[in-house]
């Protein structure tokens, strides 16, 4: 008789959290697939998808078949107040090696917290960026962690890096043309997709007329693509 194949269990995500927050806007501007897979992200690198992917997973976002569950859904169409509410419920319910084993995490340590996810299968430099995610996550869910474990906050915002970005962004979602890639790209990139690979990521800190714009790029470009 043919044994029945083991679901792959999944570890605690280390993609980039901003792009994961970028991942729920795209959704939210542009509409939920019946299936989550490459074609969602063409603008992103085969690594960053994987990342991405196994984050939903582990998340209990999507299916191990890439099917969007009811939880995204939810989190997707939730704003505010009410999408903080259910994002800790999914943090809560997903980091069960955390909330359900009695754990103090108002008092952990930096050691204590990198021994509790190495214990999850991670490794080498995923630990901190795993660590860095569910630090960054819990910010926004509002789930209050020991200050010990502070220097796993986002150190990406560098002098006037960030503020570069934001002053220029606006220079960067331009109207969508097919003449907008310039010079030389790959021929097997659509004008599309290299047009994807152009934008800017989505930033929350932005002004609502920028946010508006960045809207209105992502969703005709993502028209465009699914004429293909």
């Amino acid at each position: 008789m043919e044994q029945k194949k083991e679901e792959k269990k999944w570890g605690p995500p280390y993609v980039a959290y901003k792009t994961f927050l970028n991942f729920l806007e795209r959704l939210k501007a542009v509409g939920m697939p019946n299936k989550i897979d490459r074609g969602v992200v063409p603008s992103y690198s085969g690594a960053i998808q994987s990342h991405l992917f196994s984050a939903l997973k582990y998340l209990n976002l999507m299916s191990q078949h890439g099917i969007p569950t009811e939880r995204l859904i939810k989190l997707v169409n939730s704003d505010g107040p009410e999408r903080q509410k259910v994002f800790k419920e999914i943090l809560v319910t997903s980091y069960g090696f955390l909330f359900e084993s009695g754990i103090n995490l108002k008092g952990l340590t930096s050691d204590e917290v990198r021994k509790l996810f190495d214990d999850q299968g991670l490794s080498g430099g995923t630990v901190s960026k795993a660590i860095k995610f569910f630090v960054e996550a819990s910010k926004n869910a509002d789930i209050e962690l020991s200050p010990y474990i502070g220097k796993f906050r986002t150190t990406a915002s560098r002098s006037g890096g960030s503020r570069t970005k934001k002053t220029n962004v606006e220079k960067r979602i331009q109207p969508l043309s097919p003449s907008s890639p310039n010079g030389k790209q790959p021929e097997d990139l659509s004008w599309q997709q290299i047009y994807l690979s152009k934008m800017p990521d989505f930033d929350p800190a932005w002004s609502e007329e920028i946010k508006t714009k960045w809207f209105d790029a992502m969703s005709r470009v993502m028209d465009e693509l699914k004429k293909q």
